[in-house]
């Protein structure tokens, strides 16, 4: 990443994907299906690696922060 503060939006922008992501499927909105939907996000390349961005932003939810 080039600077923190560059990372930072870039998490939050990846945890806000997230979130729209479950309100347009329809799906409860928790810690957990957050966490989840992180995670699918960064497959989503086809390659199966998570990206950096969306692995650090499931950690911080994970964490509460």
């Amino acid at each position: 990443m080039k600077n923190k503060d560059e990372q930072t939006g870039l998490v939050g922008l990846a945890i806000g994907a997230a979130v729209i992501g479950l309100v347009a499927a329809q799906r409860p909105i928790s810690c957990e299906s957050i966490v989840a939907e992180l995670v699918r996000l960064g497959r989503q390349k086809g390659d199966g690696v998570e990206d950096e961005v969306y692995l650090k932003a499931a950690e911080l939810v994970r964490k509460g922060v």
